[in-house]
């Protein structure tokens, strides 16, 4: 087991001021041993509630189900910041920390400038919707506004059917990695070069640089990518009804051995749609993209798979080497035989659930155990004895 000053951010100490927006950059330096310290009002941050909540359980002391994911390994300070006590010693944690994460917004409880005021070297990442300037950085945001305005909506969802949200809070995941990314790097110039750094992270421009080549499509040809893809996706490449789910099959006529692969299961089975797909249009590719040809598929495929489950056709699928999985709902997720001998998941003790709680593991591995679940999401104020306590004794000496 490698020493806590032994691990990648070990000895380094971050003030998180972050709501949902900026909470899982900072839990990614908490993985790896960094000391890492909401700063919340005596009342709280408005992210411990956040549903879906527990019944039963006291928010101040759980959260919610986002909140224990987001703020895992991570400590927990109550100060008043609006009164000159509260200030004095949120200036003492400032410039006792390598670096701040501060999510800007009408919801924030302190200024940026009070931040960047305190003396010292450090790295400052403040994350926003839209940046810190420009005529919407004054705008309230959300993982559907930041979805839309940065175009991934757009590009989500099936052709000629409205934009769709992607789930899972993605604005919140995609902001935060390319927050960590620049805070590292910062982090690293800062320690190296004894220089600070001031970072800007806007959720709109993040999501903007994660649209494949949408950008360059519309820049050299002219042409507004759609949804679904850039190529004609035909009536084979989709998800489709079985007996206890759903698979996901893509048998274009581009991967002719999968399409005839597809055929012989049917010929083996004596399926009797089989006479019908067999025909010679189903030989047109432009044909087989067309909405009739679809749903004609879809009626036979799922005629053809409703009897099986989805481990039963993976299995065949992957001995005829055909291009098709099953579709994983969540439950199916702990039960994964993959994730299962990799011990993915992981059980942590939460404080105020009065059980152990399931967490995803470290989605990287290194060639050290440098990566740590040790503790849940913290209650509100549950280290102010520690971090104030230090403070106090710091104060006192000066």
């Amino acid at each position: 087991m490698a020493s806590e000053n032994s691990r990648p951010y070990g000895g380094v100490r971050i003030l998180d001021l972050t709501r949902e927006l900026g909470s899982y950059c900072t839990r990614l330096f908490a993985d790896l041993g960094a000391e890492v310290i909401r700063i919340e009002a005596p009342e709280g941050r408005a992210d411990r509630r956040t549903p879906p909540t527990l019944t039963g359980v006291d928010p101040a002391s759980f959260g919610g189900v986002p909140f224990a994911f987001f703020n895992l390994n991570k400590k927990s300070v109550t100060l008043d910041l609006k009164t000159p006590a509260g200030r004095a010693v949120f200036d003492d944690l400032v410039a006792a920390s390598q670096v701040v994460v501060y999510e800007a917004g009408r919801e924030a409880e302190i200024e940026l400038a009070q931040i960047l005021a305190v003396p010292g070297v450090r790295v400052v990442t403040a994350i926003s919707y839209f940046g810190l300037t420009g005529p919407y950085s004054h705008f309230v945001g959300s993982d559907l506004v930041a979805q839309s305005l940065g175009g991934i909506a757009w590009l989500s969802g099936e052709p000629g059917k409205p934009p769709l949200q992607l789930a899972g809070q993605q604005s919140v995941f995609v902001t935060s990695l390319y927050a960590a990314a620049a805070t590292a790097i910062a982090l690293w110039h800062t320690e190296g070069q004894g220089v600070g750094h001031m970072l800007d992270v806007s959720a709109q421009e993040a999501i903007a640089h994660s649209l494949q080549n949408a950008n360059q499509v519309y820049d050299l040809e002219g042409r507004v990518s759609s949804r679904g893809g850039e190529g004609v996706r035909d009536a084979t490449e989709s998800a489709f009804v079985c007996k206890d789910g759903y698979v996901f099959l893509a048998a274009p006529l581009s991967l002719s051995a999968s399409w005839s692969g597809l055929l012989q299961w049917m010929r083996d089975e004596n399926f009797d749609g089989l006479a019908r797909l067999s025909q010679p249009d189903w030989a047109d590719r432009p044909l087989r993209a067309t909405a009739p040809m679809k749903d004609e598929f879809r009626a036979l495929f799922e005629r053809f798979v409703a009897d099986k489950t989805k481990a039963e056709l993976g299995a065949e699928a992957l001995r005829r080497k055909l291009v098709m999985a099953p579709v994983s709902r969540i439950a199916d997720l702990q039960a994964d035989p993959q994730l299962i001998f990799r011990r993915y998941f992981q059980k942590l003790a939460v404080p105020g659930l009065g059980k152990d709680a399931v967490f995803p593991g470290a989605p990287y591995r290194l060639s050290e155990p440098l990566w740590r679940l040790e503790r849940g999401a913290p209650r509100l104020g549950e280290d102010n004895d520690a971090i104030l306590g230090a403070v106090s004794a710091r104060q006192s000496l000066r």
